[in-house]
């Protein structure tokens, strides 16, 4: 019965969360991030390119499980030049931990260091992992709280690249 409640209360807040998140069809909020490089990425690098933007911290459980599958996704598009991958690594462990995570893990995507949470409260995010998938207008097109349904996400992807 206990088991039953909490359960009942997760999907509660799950679904709450994902109702008061951005909204498909919404342009995805500015931000200008560093990447593990340095290098400054913004939400204009979406332009032209399906994007899935994952909110997520090394020690956070449920975005270790999930790492494998984004690393296995960004493998099975790594010839598809209109989709890429944007991981927003969250200040629960420092900088040198994440750059460490993503070597050893081999995230040969795109990883950035959200220091101050501005990019997260830009995007309303309050519980990890988050993930959205935006369009090649820099439109979110779907909002995934806790790990998505990697088969539901790569038709997502495949129906994006197709228009």
């Amino acid at each position: 019965m206990k088991k039953t409640a909490v359960f009942a209360a997760a999907a509660l807040v799950c679904g709450l969360l994902a109702f008061i998140l951005i909204p498909s069809g919404t342009p995805a909020p500015a931000f200008s991030l560093p990447d593990l490089h340095g290098k400054t990425v913004t939400e204009r690098d979406f332009q032209g390119k399906v994007t899935f933007v994952n909110f997520w911290f090394p020690a956070c459980p449920g975005c270790v499980s999930e790492m494998p599958k984004i690393v296995k996704m960004s493998h099975d598009y790594r010839n598809h030049n209109g989709f890429q991958i944007l991981a927003v690594a969250e200040p629960y462990d420092p900088l040198e931990s994440v750059k460490t995570y993503a070597a050893e893990r081999g995230m040969d995507f795109t990883v950035v260091y959200d220091a101050d949470k501005a990019a997260a409260r830009a995007f309303g995010t309050a519980v990890y992992p988050t993930s959205f998938l935006v369009d090649k207008e820099g439109r979110v097109l779907k909002t995934f709280v806790g790990e998505p349904d990697f088969a539901e996400l790569y038709r997502l992807i495949d129906g994006e690249m197709a228009e």
